[in-house]
């Protein structure tokens, strides 16, 4: 009897971590708009946006992020639309201006634990390479932060955004 008890109890035990573990490790919902605290960002080298917002929808693993960028010689809106998880998607025919100096190609993403991680074929100028960034949302839902990686042919640079919800 006192084995069946052991038992109950360890197995109750198991169980209640396993949720608390699922739950920390829920993909958190990133949909909202966000606009760029240029303040709270880390550029580096790269001169900040005069203005940025990125619009995530996401449904389930499907994901769209619409993202405006103004800075004081251009102008960029596009959108990354992905299945986190899925296969790498060629961005639609007519995203960027056939002049563009810079020009994502195709973009794929996928959760590490609450992290997305989106990663994209990128080309500026004509030289191809790669761009990485990494969502993370804060605690209480209103900041969202992304860390980005970038890898081209005269280099890498690295950058820390921080966007709030609006």
């Amino acid at each position: 009897m006192r084995r069946m008890v052991w038992l109950v109890v360890a197995l109750v035990s198991l169980a209640g971590m396993g949720w608390s573990q699922k739950k920390a490790g829920a993909k958190p919902n990133l949909t909202g708009e966000w606009k760029l605290n240029v303040a709270a960002s880390d550029f580096g080298d790269v001169p900040p946006p005069t203005r940025q917002t990125e619009v995530v929808t996401q449904a389930g693993d499907e994901l769209a992020i619409a993202i405006t960028m103004e800075r004081v010689e251009m102008k960029q809106n596009y959108t990354l639309r992905f299945q986190a998880g899925g296969a790498e998607m060629p961005l639609a025919k007519g995203s960027f201006p056939e002049n563009a100096p810079f020009r994502i190609l195709s973009v794929k993403g996928e959760w590490q634990g609450t992290v997305l991680v989106v990663s994209a074929r990128v080309s500026f100028e004509g030289s191809e390479g790669t761009l990485t960034s990494s969502y993370a949302l804060s605690a209480d839902g209103k900041v969202l932060r992304k860390t980005s990686h970038v890898v081209m042919e005269a280099g890498t640079f690295d950058t820390k955004t921080v966007y709030d919800k609006q």
